[in-house]
């Protein structure tokens, strides 16, 4: 019986609270709209003078054994017996995952600044040039995006710039570049290898092992030929990026409306906080009156 006293004088407790809560807040209704306006303001005034920023999408999707023809077939073939005496035949299995590392490697993004020479760009307005360690973190972090739709099989390579043509113009410059490395590798790799099996040859006497190294150097040859003619080595660029019509960054209208919303929030706290310093007021002087 006493509990359930209890339980119905805290019920018209807890409506009163509420009631006065309402009641206080909308006795300051003027300052919590002045706030909110004021910040919904600033929000518009940051939304208009912010430097448009354009994003440019270049997709790719890695280069398979069967688009390798016949080099990939003889590595499959030989490759046990290429480790066997040392060699290794291009890694033409994982072209397209060492790619994808390279991609998101710092070392191409350094190779990208430096080769197009970006660093006095990314720049431009500061008074001091970073170090290039500096650069590099700037453009992984603020620049340049890389996702995976692994289901898809894609890799969707993004550049965020002001200028929406050299945004499109980096992202397959970038895309280009982690090729022309990939190639250059495979070129050192397949040459190394046909250089040794050639010296090996002219020691070997067995002849079952001299034709299965002219088989090996048949498809270094092949990996050499493909390295040097196919542009698109170890990734194949499905859809290349173009110069994007609308903007990716600011959002004005999301920042008037997250403007507005802080404004209300900064209002209301600021109400609130007088209602309690007036009660805590209000407290304190009749006790200081009856001592």
């Amino acid at each position: 019986m006493r509990r359930t006293e209890l339980s119905a004088t805290a019920t018209p407790s807890a409506e009163n609270d509420i009631v006065e809560l309402i009641r206080v807040l909308w006795g300051q209704k003027l300052l919590v709209i002045g706030s909110s306006l004021v910040c919904g303001l600033i929000a518009v005034y940051l939304a208009l003078t912010a430097t448009p920023m354009f994003r440019a999408e270049a997709t790719v999707t890695e280069v398979s054994n069967q688009q390798m023809g016949a080099a990939g077939a003889l590595a499959s073939q030989f490759g046990g017996l290429a480790s066997l005496v040392g060699v290794n035949l291009g890694n033409l299995g994982n072209n397209g995952r060492e790619a994808q590392a390279l991609l998101k490697s710092r070392k191409v993004c350094e190779e990208f600044l430096l080769r197009y020479k970006l660093i006095p760009i990314l720049y431009e307005k500061a008074e001091k040039q970073p170090t290039q360690w500096m650069a590099v973190k700037y453009f992984r972090e603020n620049v340049l995006s890389i996702r995976e739709d692994k289901r898809a099989g894609l890799t969707i390579v993004a550049m965020t710039w002001k200028d929406p043509g050299v945004a499109a113009q980096w992202a397959n410059q970038f895309v280009a570049l982690t090729n022309d490395m990939m190639r250059a590798r495979a070129i050192a790799d397949s040459q190394g290898a046909v250089d040794y099996l050639n010296k090996q040859i002219a020691t070997i006497n067995e002849v079952e092992v001299k034709k299965v190294m002219y088989s090996l150097i048949e498809s270094e040859t092949k990996t050499l030929m493909l390295a040097n003619v196919r542009r698109e080595y170890a990734l194949t660029v499905v859809d290349p990026a173009v110069a994007p019509d609308l903007r990716f960054s600011p959002r004005r209208t999301i920042m008037v409306i997250m403007g507005l919303g802080l404004g209300g929030v900064i209002g209301l706290l600021i109400a609130l906080g007088l209602h309690l310093r007036r009660q805590i007021l209000a407290r304190t002087v009749p006790a200081r009156a009856v001592s």
